[in-house]
């Protein structure tokens, strides 16, 4: 039986062995590219133009990333292969997981679509909502939206724990969309531990960066603040959250690696059998 609390070890014990090959993955790969997102992205109120502009961009730092989650997560699978290897991989492997995020991405879409057709239904009004109104809810669709919307977060808590090891999986095993399948398999004994894990860690990190955003951000508003959409304060305190931001996702990408390879060492050989 897989131990959560043997993988959090692995995890950490990982993280300390190898801080010097880790370190410029998580500054340049996902420290800087947080932190010219979040810059930025006060600017978007300025024009439609300017706010398309900078979602192309965070598109873009997001790619960047997940490359250094992707080569993050490849070290702490094989830390004696050294980081030249896990960059390697990750430069392998980044458009097959990006594929493989899109077709997740569909589904979710899917899963929102009775949301849509029951607004469209009881005659929500889109266009009002599009230009930034706030159109009321039609009375007929509230019961069922409330219905639904809690099944889908409970829905997507449970699935996001099945698929947890698509993306180790893909670095270590190359399945390509037979992925859901695998990860499916393996993470059936610890289904619910994992759901547990995702619960505690959301809100961890939700509550910290939040704290970061609200704290920082008060205080640099004082000293530094102004009117403009992106001052000194903004840029300090969107700094301060990428910290946060960083060693959480180092963090995660650590712990997800560990726990494929606790899962495969116990399950694999069964797996593999059924």
């Amino acid at each position: 039986m897989v131990s959560m609390g043997t993988v959090w070890d692995r995890a950490t014990e990982f993280l300390s062995d190898n801080l010097a090959a880790i370190f410029p993955l998580a500054l340049f790969a996902i420290f800087i590219p947080s932190a010219i997102s979040q810059s930025v992205a006060p600017l978007a109120v300025l024009s439609a133009s300017t706010a398309l502009g900078i979602q192309v961009v965070s598109i873009g730092l997001g790619a960047v990333s997940l490359w250094g989650k992707i080569a993050i997560m490849a070290l702490a699978l094989d830390a004696a292969a050294g980081r030249a290897s896990a960059v390697a991989t990750a430069n392998r492997r980044l458009l097959p997981i990006i594929g493989v995020l899109l077709v997740i991405g569909l589904g979710l879409v899917a899963l929102m679509l009775p949301v849509a057709a029951a607004l469209l239904m009881a005659g929500f009004d889109f266009r009002a909502a599009m230009t930034s109104s706030k159109p009321e809810l039609p009375p007929g669709a509230d019961g069922f939206l409330l219905v639904y919307l809690l099944f889908l977060c409970c829905a997507l808590i449970w699935l996001s724990a099945r698929l947890a090891l698509v993306t180790p999986t893909m670095i270590m095993e190359r399945r390509g969309f037979g992925v859901f399948a695998r990860s499916f398999k393996l993470t059936r004994p610890v289904q619910w531990k994992i759901v547990g894990v995702l619960i505690l860690y959301s809100i961890v990190s939700v509550v910290s960066i939040l704290a970061a955003k609200l704290v920082f951000g008060s205080v640099f508003g004082l000293i530094a603040g102004g009117d403009r959409p992106v001052t000194v304060a903004t840029v300090l305190t969107a700094i301060l959250a990428s910290v946060v931001v960083t060693g959480f996702s180092v963090l995660a990408s650590a712990f997800t690696a560990k726990l494929y390879l606790a899962v495969r060492d116990a399950r694999g050989a069964i797996v593999d059998s059924a």
